[in-house]
């Protein structure tokens, strides 16, 4: 509680999460901008994420706003379909890259691994908080319920789906950060961007099937749906930018720079 405000730990750790993919965005931005130009853009791209993510959740919960545009633009009630963000955050980066002149593919990578490491920190607070109902657990040692009367939790054994979304951010984050590091300052870059985005919509597609989330298309939840546009449009392009990357050339290429010595005069 702040005064007469409830603060929900979920909104909390969001803003803890936001603030920790700008950071990391920043930092490994500047292994080439050397200037201010990367926080305005991660700024923007953040905000715009969490627009989309909000009208995700409002379509996905359209009955309970009833089309009240008071409710759906201050928040009332909290709410976010983080699956949403992708859309926002992708257009803004896209746009902002070219306002102010910085290396769209680049920007793109940088940003993506900052954000899905901010999407797993925020997964702590719906943790707390009991968010995000699942199917029925047994026999695991890892099923939990949940008895404090002020959660949203399950009274009955379920899958921790939140923990689960959120290793999967984390082990997407590690084996993005480590393919950008290979693969920064060679074309075509955004290849790490194309990595989390087509691997944390196939794990999204794949762990809503424990979730209780509305049905809106095909027997398909929102999530579900968006998680599989993500994959379909990433991993063919990604596929397509690796096969046109060529690092041999690249290699050579500094190698005879670096062995032909400076030019005479």
């Amino acid at each position: 509680m702040i005064g007469t405000a409830r603060v929900a730990w979920h909104s909390v750790f969001s803003f803890i999460g936001a603030v920790v993919a700008v950071v990391i965005a920043i930092r490994l931005a500047g292994h080439l901008v050397h200037d201010d130009r990367p926080w305005p853009y991660m700024i923007v791209v953040c905000l715009s994420g969490l627009v989309t993510a909000r009208l995700g959740h409002v379509a996905d919960n359209w009955a309970h706003f009833d089309g009240d545009i008071i409710k759906i633009v201050t928040f009332a009630g909290g709410g976010i379909a983080v699956t949403a963000a992708p859309i926002g955050s992708t257009i803004a980066g896209l746009l902002m890259a070219r306002a102010l002149r910085l290396p769209t593919g680049f920007m793109l990578d940088v940003a993506a691994i900052g954000i899905v490491v901010g999407l797993a920190i925020g997964r702590i607070g719906d943790v707390i908080n009991g968010e995000h109902h699942a199917v029925a657990c047994s026999g695991l040692a890892w099923c939990v319920r949940y008895t404090h009367p002020e959660t949203l939790g399950q009274s009955t054994f379920v899958h921790p789906i939140a923990v689960y979304d959120g290793l999967i951010d984390l082990v997407i984050a590690a084996v993005a950060y480590r393919y950008w590091r290979r693969t920064r300052g060679r074309p075509r870059e955004g290849r790490a961007y194309l990595l989390v985005l087509g691997v944390y919509g196939l794990g999204r597609f794949l762990t809503s099937f424990l979730r209780l989330d509305p049905v809106v298309l095909g027997g398909f939840q929102e999530a579900q749906v968006l998680g599989l546009a993500y994959a379909l449009a990433a991993f063919p392009l990604l596929f397509a930018f690796d096969r046109r990357a060529s690092p041999r050339r690249a290699d050579r290429g500094e190698d005879e720079v670096e062995h032909r010595g400076p030019s005479p005069g």
